[in-house]
């Protein structure tokens, strides 16, 4: 799996995503960071922000004030091209993001949060892609082979997280659970000698726990302004599976249907390893309480240690490099609704996990975003929603390899915050 063959792209109207680099590793490792974090370009490490839930630092849970409810969806565009951009697929797809709650668990003396927990769901990998090789084999005739997969895996996690002065520490436990079904299909156009078609089908599911652990520590430079420099990790992990695997010829039935005409193989529930990898980031960021903050983050993911039931591939060590902030002109006194708007802007660039033909993909995109507050905020109401909005456009990929993924990806996120399950006082 160490290139992409020379292939004609067969758009997919249900595919979540369309992606023949989906076929490496368990899939296209999603960006499952908040709506906030990603029109800032994906900022988080040392991040936290009253309009979301910052799942990728569950230090960060210290800090929530309010019961949070955070969910975002992503309509995604995808377009590929090959290197003289003579095939072109595009398509359009409408994902799940996230879901998530987080809320505060004890204050200290002064009345801010000291203890924090947040659950929720969130998708990890995404596998989808159907590939198709025209060609003739050298002395048998001329065929071609479909390659197809779609599945991925989700993660769900439980959290908490913990201040003592400015520094906070955090820990998500997790589980990961999914399914990916591969497919690889050769069918011959039998212009001369008669040969069956062949087909190989390999599904595989998988589940482990898993953890990750984050801190924060804020560092005050005036009354409202301050630095907070942030890390996440995580261990690899030795996930369970169980492949359930088929190689037969065949041949189509009067209603296009397949019918098998020999197995060659057939095993069910056989078990084995997919070892994922370690990783870490780290970040800081410079922030006047109510009004902007810029950061930087650094991710690095060492992917070269991944296997597949003892199989290796052809992968290398992932490094990004993220660029953001946000302005707020005016939070709480703001006569004009965009006075209350906060603006948010974003880059970032590295290097992608596949490599191809001996290139290790280039990753980069540009973001902005919006949270649009729904209905005011006032000193009386403990009360505060809002839409969150971010806007993304990038590539992977360059000239050197088969294949460029040109994508812009739309998402909307919505957040609701309030002060529940506190015992009233006063009836």
């Amino acid at each position: 799996m160490a290139a992409v063959p020379a292939i004609f792209f067969v758009h997919l109207a249900h595919a979540q995503i369309n992606s023949p680099y989906s076929r490496f590793a368990m899939g296209d490792v999603y960006n499952s960071r908040n709506v906030v974090s990603k029109g800032m370009g994906g900022l988080a490490a040392a991040i936290t922000d009253l309009q979301a839930v910052n799942f990728i630092n569950s230090a960060s849970y210290s800090s929530l004030q309010t019961v949070t409810f955070d969910v975002g969806i992503e309509n995604e565009i995808r377009t590929l091209l090959n290197p003289d951009r003579t095939v072109r697929s595009q398509s359009a797809n409408l994902l799940f993001n996230y879901v998530s709650l987080g809320f505060p668990l004890a204050k200290d003396k002064k009345g801010f949060t000291k203890w924090g927990m947040a659950f929720g769901l969130r998708p990890y990998t995404r596998v989808n892609y159907k590939i198709l090789d025209d060609k003739r084999i050298p002395g048998i005739d001329s065929a071609s082979t479909i390659y197809e997969g779609d599945g991925g895996a989700y993660r769900a996690f439980l959290g908490t997280g913990y201040r003592v002065g400015g520094l906070s520490l955090g820990i998500n436990a997790g589980f990961l659970f999914g399914a990916t079904n591969i497919n690889t299909q050769r069918r011959f156009n039998n212009d001369t000698v008669f040969y069956f078609n062949s087909m190989q089908e390999t599904r595989t599911s998988y589940s482990r726990f898993a953890l990750d652990a984050g801190f924060q520590y804020k560092l005050k430079m005036t009354k409202t302004s301050f630095v907070r420099i942030g890390a996440t990790g995580f261990l690899g992990n030795s996930v369970n599976a169980k492949q359930d695997r088929v190689r037969q010829t065949f041949i189509y039935n009067a209603s296009n249907s397949i019918d098998s005409v020999d197995v060659a193989e057939r095993t069910t529930q056989e078990k084995g390893i997919i070892e994922l990898p370690a990783g870490y980031s780290a970040g800081l960021s410079f922030e006047k309480e109510n009004k902007w903050m810029i950061g930087a983050e650094y991710e690095a993911v060492n992917w070269s240690t991944f296997s597949y039931y003892g199989l290796t591939q052809t992968l290398a060590n992932t490094s990004m490099l993220r660029f953001g902030g946000y302005w707020l002109p005016n939070a709480l006194e703001g006569k004009n609704y965009f006075s209350r708007v906060t603006y948010r802007v974003g880059f970032y660039t590295g290097k992608d996990l596949v490599v191809v033909n001996g290139t290790q993909l280039p990753v980069w995109g540009a973001t902005f975003g919006f949270s649009l507050p729904v209905r005011r905020y006032n000193m009386y109401s403990n009360q505060f929603t809002s839409i969150n909005t971010s806007f993304e456009f990038g590539r992977r990929g360059n000239a050197n390899v088969p294949i460029t993924e040109n994508f812009i990806r739309l998402n909307f996120g919505l957040n609701l915050s309030d002060l529940w399950f506190i015992k009233r006082k006063f009836d």
